[in-house]
C-alpha cells in the first residue's frame, strides 16, 4: 500500500510539473510590454483622446498601454522628473513654455514626422526634431453675443467702465493661458506699456483663478461676462451643448497661439512603440479624435476639411516668437505679483 501511495505521488507531481511548463511556455500568458504613456489630465480622461488612442494601439501593437497622469503640463514635467524610475516611452501635453524645463537634466530623441504635412500655423512650432506639436489653440475672448450690444475691438476696449469686475482671467504664475495673457501684452505693447496697460486692467477682473478651467466655471455659470480662452471654445459649446450664443471675439492686435508637444525620453524602455503610438497621434484619424476630444485645432493639413472647425474665421494672428527663458519668465512674474500686491 506504501509503494502505492508513493507512486500516485510521483505521478501526480510528474503531471503538475509537466502542467507548470506547459503553463510558462504558453505564449498567451507571456507578459505583454508595456507603453508608458505620461499625459495631462485632460488627455487621458474619459471624456479626451487618450481612450480611443489606447483602444486603437492596442489592437495592433501586441502591448499594453498605460496611462500616467500629469494633471496640467507644469505638473507633468514635475512628475516625469520625481518618478524617473517608472520611465516614461512617451510624454504628452507640455506647451511651448514648458520645453526649456523638459530640456533641464533630461534627453529626448528625434521623432519622425516623414512624409507628413502640417498646417501652416503649426510650422513656426517644429523648430526642434524632440518635440512636435499635436494640436494648437487660439487664444481670444469668449463671450455671449446676446449680452453683448458691441464686440471689443482692441485691448483698450476692455479698459471701458462697463468691464470693471466682468473679466475672468487665468493667474500667469499658475497657469498656461495666463502666462499666454502677460506674454502677449508685453509683445504688443512693450514691456513698460504691458505694466502700464494691467494697472488700468487689473480692476476690470472679477479674479485671477489658478487654471484656465476654474476660469472658464466663472464664465459658464455667469459670475463673469467674458473669460481669457479659445477660438475653439464656442464649439464646444454648438457641439456639446447646440448653443450658438457664445463667441470669440477678434482683436486688432492679433491673437496668441498655444501648441501641445509630445516627446520621446532618450531612456525610453519602448521606443520603438513610442515612435509607433507617435504615429498614431499624428495620423489623420488620431488627429480627428484629438480636435473633437480636445477642442483644440489639429496640426495635420486636411484634418478639418468638411468639419465644425472648419468654420471657425481665421483669426489674425500674432508672430510665434522665441519663448523667454526661464530665469526671464519668473522674473517678469515677479513683478506681475508686486503690481497685484500694490492694488
Amino acid at each position: 500500500m506504501k509503494h502505492f501511495l508513493s507512486f500516485l505521488v510521483v505521478v501526480f507531481a510528474g503531471l503538475f510539473l509537466a502542467l507548470f511548463i506547459k503553463s510558462s511556455r504558453d505564449p498567451s500568458k507571456e507578459t505583454k510590454p508595456v507603453l508608458r504613456v505620461f499625459a495631462s489630465s485632460s488627455f487621458i480622461a474619459q471624456w479626451g483622446p487618450g481612450p480611443w488612442l489606447r483602444t486603437q494601439f492596442e489592437q495592433t501593437c501586441d502591448c499594453r498601454v498605460e496611462f500616467f497622469d500629469g494633471a496640467d503640463s507644469t505638473i507633468l514635467m514635475q512628475r516625469l522628473k520625481s518618478e524617473a524610475r517608472v520611465g516614461a516611452d512617451i510624454v504628452l501635453g507640455f506647451d511651448q513654455y514648458d520645453l526649456e524645463m523638459a530640456k533641464a537634466g533630461i534627453n529626448w530623441k528625434t521623432i519622425s514626422v516623414q512624409n507628413l504635412e502640417f498646417e501652416d500655423d503649426a510650422k513656426p512650432a517644429m523648430s526642434s526634431a524632440e518635440f512636435v506639436p499635436f494640436d494648437f489653440g487660439v487664444m481670444s475672448f469668449v463671450f455671449r453675443k446676446s449680452e453683448l450690444p458691441q464686440f471689443p475691438k482692441t485691448l483698450d476696449d476692455f479698459l471701458k467702465p462697463e468691464w470693471k469686475g466682468q473679466i475672468a482671467m487665468q493667474d500667469p504664475r499658475t497657469s498656461s493661458p495666463g502666462l499666454q495673457f502677460l506674454l502677449w501684452l508685453i509683445q504688443v505693447r512693450g514691456e513698460d506699456g504691458a505694466w502700464e496697460y494691467l494697472k488700468k486692467f487689473n480692476p476690470q477682473v472679477k479674479a485671477y483663478s489658478t487654471s484656465w478651467s476654474m476660469a472658464y466655471g466663472l464664465f459658464t455659470k455667469g459670475q463673469a461676462a467674458t473669460v481669457f480662452s479659445y477660438t475653439t471654445s464656442p464649439v464646444y459649446h454648438k457641439v456639446e451643448e447646440k448653443n450658438l450664443d457664445v463667441v470669440a471675439v477678434e482683436l486688432n492686435e492679433g491673437h496668441p497661439l498655444q501648441f501641445e508637444f509630445m516627446g520621446i525620453p532618450a531612456n525610453c524602455q519602448n521606443c520603438e512603440l513610442a515612435q509607433k503610438f507617435a504615429d498614431l497621434v499624428l495620423s489623420k484619424d488620431g488627429q480627428k479624435v484629438i480636435m473633437e476630444k480636445n477642442y483644440m485645432f489639429p496640426v495635420i493639413k486636411g484634418v478639418k476639411d468638411g468639419t465644425i472647425f472648419a468654420e471657425i474665421p481665421p483669426y489674425k494672428l500674432r508672430p510665434y516668437e522665441s519663448v523667454p527663458s526661464q530665469a526671464e519668465r519668473e522674473r517678469l512674474l515677479r513683478k506681475w505679483s508686486a503690481l497685484r500686491r500694490m492694488e
